[in-house]
């Protein structure tokens, strides 16, 4: 699980220190202008991902840095209908999809970056 912080001029995700040992990464940050959309979507189910670097085990716990058909993608997440999903303009990534702390709610922070997102453009 990520915590997700909506800041001035970017979106910062602080991963759980499990989380960054389980996805081979640090903590993210996302400026405004690289964020096309948002949206909390329930991540589809799937056994395959693509290339990876980091942990696939559908139902428990999918962390990483993933190269697939749709470009590379950073996943962190157990629940698949408690994520954020990003999608990437002019950035290393083309999504980032995490799962929010539990004392987070996904529909709030997506409501509040969307928000943020209107006032930048």
């Amino acid at each position: 699980m990520a915590r997700v912080k909506d800041e001035a001029d970017a979106v910062f995700i602080e991963l759980s220190w499990p989380d960054k040992v389980l996805a081979l990464s640090g903590s993210l940050r996302i400026k405004y202008e690289h964020i096309q959309n948002i949206h909390t979507d329930p991540v589809p189910a799937a056994w395959y991902r693509g290339m990876r670097i980091g942990t696939n085990l559908p139902g428990i716990k999918v962390a990483g840095t993933f190269v697939s058909d749709e470009g590379i993608i950073f996943y962190d997440f157990k629940n698949p209908r408690r994520c954020l999903t990003f999608v990437l303009i002019h950035d290393r990534y083309t999504k980032i999809v995490v799962e929010v702390d539990p004392d987070q709610n996904p529909q709030d922070l997506c409501r509040a970056i969307r928000l943020h997102l209107t006032e930048k453009r």
